[in-house]
């Protein structure tokens, strides 16, 4: 496994879980797919739900398992409920 997960895993699925905000496009929907490409449980934020589920496609055609959430980070009680809503 790269260096990219060698830290946190899951313990329940023994697999590594992250969390990415603004992951319907740019730098976050790279993110997303590289830590997908290690087989990562990925949790999708951002504010666009329907690019949300386009990522989400792109993460479990590459090896990872995606979680959507639609907010947007410039509400603190909206990220928390995303967060929430994932486990």
């Amino acid at each position: 496994m790269s260096g990219l997960m060698q830290q946190r895993r899951s313990p329940a699925q023994g697999r590594p879980v992250v969390v990415i905000t603004g992951a319907s496009a740019g730098v976050g929907r790279a993110v997303a797919r590289r830590f997908a490409e290690e087989g990562a449980r990925v949790g999708l934020i951002a504010r666009d739900p329907q690019a949300l589920e386009d990522v989400k496609a792109e993460v479990e055609a590459v090896g990872g398992s995606g979680f959507c959430a639609a907010a947007d980070v410039a509400d603190a009680g909206a990220v928390l409920a995303a967060g929430n809503s994932m486990r």
